[in-house]
């Protein structure tokens, strides 16, 4: 082959000096690292499909032919996991039928691991920490939003491993419960102890915050205790205050583990922040994907994360 000048749009041009043939030189590698470099822009954008094929000089349906050999290759997580600790955290992919769960380094907010489940359950979970566990993740810490199923997981895999419970979450809960507007003398009182949670910083304060929760549990014993009878039995008058009053007894173990060590983020918001809530808004911005598709598109999404990871910092 030897040149022979240059095509109408600029390429080089050569000649077969046996068959006397002109052809170019197509860089594949190069053709798939352009290809690749558009997909992401879509994928880790609001930018739509239409957008992104005119940045590129082409159409719309050039670009979908493009990118349909990538849904079908989906990236995956299976590097090496040494997390002192590990953030967790679901998202819902397809609505009743996938969710994917995800965790997080908590110090460097890189994705250490997904996986999609049909949902949050005990038997999902035990699942995805096997796999983390067969990479070589250990924790000493799990920052979680206290799922049922995600703590008898985390029992029977990493049974040495301390929950810190996301505090967000508790106090989110716990403020859906009483409302903004109690109507009883307990739940009023009870509000602002609840608010007070999230300004928790010192032992003395933690120690301060067990006391008023005591205190208000003391005060309200017997009022906690009344029961309404009817013609199916009898049920706990007060089972909303009941209910939040067993969300902070159950938690306060868990809740103030950051405080012993600075090291650990007392939010999920390495997950809940960082990763779930951008899938939530790309997958909203993305309307009319497969399921298949809105599964990859949450792959492809936190394998080019791994290469730009968030900064968000609880």
């Amino acid at each position: 082959m030897v040149r022979w000048g240059r095509t109408p749009a600029g390429t080089r041009r050569y000649r077969c000096s046996k068959c006397n043939e002109t052809g170019v030189r197509k860089r594949v590698d190069i053709v798939e690292a352009r290809r690749l470099r558009m997909f992401e822009r879509w994928v880790t954008s609001k930018a739509t499909l239409a957008d992104v094929a005119a940045a590129a000089g082409v159409t719309r349906d050039t670009a979908r032919l493009w990118f349909v050999p990538l849904w079908e290759r989906l990236p995956r997580m299976s590097g090496h996991v040494s997390c002192r600790t590990i953030v967790v955290d679901g998202v819902t992919v397809v609505r009743r039928e996938a969710v994917a769960l995800l965790a997080s380094d908590s110090e460097t907010s890189k994705p250490a691991g997904c996986v999609f489940a049909e949902q949050e359950c005990h038997g999902a979970w035990r699942e995805f920490f096997l796999e983390l566990r067969r990479r070589g993740a250990n924790p000493k810490f799990l920052v979680c939003d206290g799922q049922k199923g995600l703590l008898k997981a985390r029992r029977e895999v990493w049974p040495d491993a301390l929950v810190q419970r996301c505090v967000v979450h508790v106090h989110r809960q716990a403020m859906a419960w009483l409302t903004k507007n109690p109507k009883t003398d307990a739940g009023r009182e009870l509000r602002p102890i609840v608010s007070m949670l999230l300004l928790v910083c010192t032992p003395a304060q933690r120690d301060s915050w067990l006391a008023s929760l005591r205190e208000w549990e003391g005060r309200h014993y017997e009022f906690l205790k009344e029961r309404t009878y009817g013609e199916s039995g009898w049920w706990y008058t007060h089972r909303t205050l009941r209910a939040v009053r067993s969300l902070l007894r159950n938690a306060a173990p868990d809740m103030f583990r950051y405080i012993d060590d600075p090291t650990v983020p007392r939010t999920s918001n390495h997950v809940e922040g960082g990763l779930n809530s951008r899938i939530k808004e790309l997958l909203r911005s993305h309307r009319g994907l497969s399921k298949h598709q809105r599964l990859a598109l949450v792959c492809w999404y936190l394998h080019f994360r791994l290469k730009k990871p968030t900064r968000n910092h609880a």
